[in-house]
């Protein structure tokens, strides 16, 4: 019987503290920590942190290091992502950074290589410069806490979460009540795999995208806690592994030919869907037709909320990202122009996504951008809307 996910190699490791988080970093000390303290007060550094520092970071690094403790940095870190990746549009502006970093460094690498430096130099930069005696001991407390053994509450197995790769810790959303080896009967019945098809959706609330597991950020973010356990049993009984590059789609096109045909043979679906090269075309309450149903979760939203919309407006006219006037958002409420970003990491996609924040920017409009890992606190990302 196979285990979701393999973690002999990680179980066999002692987590050790990053030392970089310690109070006070002694000067005799060589090696990554120090390294960090003369970043942090380079030249370069100040102006990584002068550039993007908010005010609220101390209160949001206190926030995350109560909810995750040692393993908060990658969800600061995702934050951080967000944050930065607008500036980067803009190359003339923000050449003056990146010379800055190459300076710094004394390396010749391409512009790409040099944001992603610039975004993991900030996350450093921030931790040196806001950590206290007060968060440290929160840390050190979560790391007592995460040391204890506990009972898996799938399978029972005995396991330490503090010994959860913080890939898995951040993927499954700080779920860290499972194991994540829980060992897996998946049924080979089709049938079967219907019925446990609607008790996923039934769980969720959400139909899930094809590429839905525990340990992706994008699935699991979405998911209620208090639901979290009955959903991971279900997908480990359909047979959700942590292979198969961590996807639960070859499962369905194997028996069904494809996610979207198991969601019809499942009787999940209302009937007005069509599927449409970017993923599933349906019917939103509103009566709109959505190219997604991720972007029909965004509508239907809207329309719970009475919030009157206009789909798809076509933006102002620009000389350079949008000569013909024909480029249009995904919503328009009053002055606001809104996006959902759903599919990130196609070339053209992420070419467009670009020429259209920089429209936005270069005309000064309202534009609230939404990506999949905020649709479990849409009410949070659209409550100006409300206001």
């Amino acid at each position: 019987m196979k285990k979701f996910l393999e973690l002999t190699y990680y179980k066999n490791r002692d987590f050790i503290f990053p030392n970089h988080l310690q109070p006070t970093i002694e000067k005799s000390q060589v090696g990554i920590q120090t390294h960090y303290v003369d970043l942090s007060n380079s030249t370069y550094g100040e102006k990584v942190f002068e550039q993007f520092h908010k005010k609220s970071d101390i209160d949001l690094v206190e926030n995350l290091i109560n909810e995750h403790g040692v393993f908060f940095e990658k969800f600061l870190s995702a934050i951080f992502r967000h944050r930065i990746h607008p500036f980067f549009i803009d190359e003339e502006n923000s050449n003056y950074l990146l010379n800055s970093c190459k300076e710094f460094y004394g390396k010749v690498e391409n512009r790409n290589g040099l944001i992603d430096r610039v975004k993991y130099d900030f996350l450093k930069i921030s931790l040196i410069r806001l950590k206290n005696d007060v968060l440290y001991k929160k840390l050190q407390k979560s790391e007592l806490e995460k040391s204890k053994p506990r009972k898996c509450a799938i399978c029972n197995n005995l396991y330490h979460p503090i010994k959860l790769p913080d890939w898995v810790y951040y993927g499954s959303n700080g779920n860290d009540i499972i194991c994540y080896e829980c060992p897996i009967k998946k049924t080979q019945n089709k049938q079967e795999i219907k019925i446990l098809i609607r008790e996923l959706v039934n769980a969720l609330n959400f139909i899930p995208n094809a590429d839905f597991n525990p340990i992706n950020y994008n699935f699991s973010s979405r998911v209620k806690k208090e639901n979290w356990v009955d959903v991971c049993k279900i997908i480990f009984q359909i047979g959700v592994s942590g292979n198969d590059t961590l996807s639960s789609e070859s499962i369905f096109k194997k028996k069904f030919g494809s996610w979207f045909k198991a969601l019809v043979e499942s009787n999940v679906l209302p009937n007005d869907i069509l599927e449409s090269p970017r993923g599933v075309r349906c019917i939103a309450k509103s009566g709109n037709e959505c190219n997604s149903l991720d972007e029909m979760f965004v509508d239907n939203w809207l329309f719970e909320n009475n919030i009157i919309s206009i789909k798809e407006p076509l933006y102002p006219s620009h000389p350079v990202y949008n000569k013909s006037g024909r480029r249009r958002a995904d919503w328009k409420v009053n002055d606001y122009f809104i996006e959902y970003f759903g599919l990130k990491g196609e070339e053209t996609y992420d070419n467009k996504t670009k020429e259209k924040l920089l429209l936005a920017d270069s005309l000064n409009l309202k534009l609230i951008s939404i990506f999949p890992s905020d649709l479990n606190n849409i009410s949070e990302k659209l409550n100006i809307l409300t206001k």
